[in-house]
C-alpha cells in the first residue's frame, strides 16, 4: 500500500507492506538504483546510509517496546527505509509504525492550516520524521526507567524474589535496545560529513548534528536505566542473600536448641538391660523436665551471645 502526501511541491510516499509491482513502479519512476528497489522490499538489514546522485537511502532499525501476550514487555525491531530525493521522499516498512503515523497527521494538519514553513526540502521532512522516531524511543526508555522505580518500591515492600524476574526481564530490554539502535551514530557522522552537499544543502549540517546529539540523548538515557539496574541489582540481591541468610541461621539455631532433647531422649530409648528412670514412677515426668531445662539453658547461651 503506498499513502501520498504532498505539500510545497513535496511529495512524501509512505509504503506499508509494499507489493513488488508498487516498488517497480516507483524504481521506474523516480530512476532509482535495482539494489534500492530491494531495500524497499520488507527483507531486513543493517542500519547505513547510501549516498547515490540523485538521492540518498537511509536504512533504519529502531527499537520498539511491545507487550507481550504472555505479560511483560519486549524489544522488536522496526526497519524503516529512507529514499531522499529532491523533491520526493519515500518511507518504505513492513509493520505499523506508531511514530510515523502520528507524524503523518501532524504533517496533514500543519498542511491544511499551512503551518509547514520549515518544510522547504525533503531533508528538513526528514530530519523531522527521525526526531519523532526519536521521540518514540525516547518514552520507551521513560516507561522503562518507570518499569525500574517500581521495581525498587517492591524491592524495599519485601518482593526480592519476584524481582530478580522483573529485573532480569528489564536487563534483556535494554541489551536488546542498545543492540538495535547502534549503527545510528555511524550514518549521523557519514551524513554531517557529506551534509555540505548540493543536495542537502549547506545549512543542513546543523540539522545532522542535531540528529546526532538527539542519538546520544537516547544513549545518555539507555546508559543512566542500565546504571539504575546495575544498582537496584545489587540491592535486591544483597537484601535477598540476607534475608536467606537470616532464614539460615534462624533454622540452624533451632535445630542446634533442639538437638540436645533429641539426643536425650535417644538415650533413654537404648535397649539396654537397665536404663535409668525408664520404667520408674515418675521416669517420664523427670526425662521430660530434664529436656526441658537443658533446652532453656542452651537457649538463654544463645541469647546471652546474642546469636539471635
Amino acid at each position: 500500500m503506498i499513502i501520498t502526501h504532498a505539500a510545497r511541491g513535496l511529495v512524501w510516499l509512505d509504503l506499508v507492506s509494499p507489493t513488488e509491482e508498487e516498488i517497480g513502479g516507483l524504481v521506474k519512476r523516480y530512476n532509482l538504483h535495482p539494489l534500492v528497489g530491494e531495500e524497499l522490499k520488507s527483507s531486513p538489514s543493517l542500519a547505513k546510509i547510501d549516498f547515490y546522485k540523485d538521492y540518498v537511502l537511509v536504512v533504519l532499525t529502531l527499537p520498539s517496546r511491545e507487550k507481550r501476550e504472555e505479560g511483560g514487555y519486549t524489544i522488536t525491531d522496526r526497519e524503516v527505509d529512507f529514499v531522499i530525493g529532491r523533491d520526493f521522499l519515500i518511507t518504505s516498512r513492513s509493520d505499523t509504525v506508531e511514530q510515523l503515523e502520528y507524524f503523518a497527521k501532524i504533517f496533514e494538519t500543519n498542511t491544511i492550516l499551512n503551518r509547514d514553513e520549515k518544510i522547504e526540502r525533503t531533508a528538513h521532512l526528514f530530519y523531522y520524521m527521525v526526531m519523532r522516531l526519536y521521540a518514540g524511543m525516547c518514552e520507551d526508555l521513560e516507561n522503562i526507567k518507570d518499569a525500574l522505580i517500581d521495581a525498587e518500591s517492591r524491592i524495599f515492600k519485601g518482593d526480592e524474589r519476584r524481582m530478580v524476574e522483573v529485573l532480569s526481564g528489564l536487563s534483556r530490554e535494554l541489551i536488546d535496545f542498545r543492540q538495535t539502535a547502534r549503527v545510528h551514530r555511524d550514518i549521523w557522522e557519514d551524513m554531517a560529513v557529506l551534509a555540505d552537499r548540493d543536495f542537502f544543502g549547506k545549512d543542513f549540517r546543523p540539522y545532522a548534528h542535531d540528529l546526532s546529539e538527539e542519538f546520544d540523548r537516547v544513549n545518555e538515557l539507555v546508559d543512566n536505566a542500565r546504571e539504575l539496574l546495575a544498582d537496584l541489582r545489587e540491592t535486591n540481591d544483597s537484601l535477598l542473600n540476607t534475608k536467606q541468610n537470616e532464614i539460615i541461621k534462624t533454622l540452624t539455631i533451632v535445630t542446634f536448641i533442639f538437638y540436645p532433647a533429641t539426643f536425650i531422649a535417644s538415650l533413654f530409648t537404648i535397649p539396654a538391660s537397665f536404663v535409668p528412670l525408664v520404667g520408674a514412677k515418675n521416669g517420664w515426668t523427670i526425662i521430660l523436665v530434664f529436656m526441658i531445662a537443658v533446652t532453656a539453658l542452651i537457649w538463654w547461651y544463645i541469647k546471652r551471645q546474642k546469636w539471635l
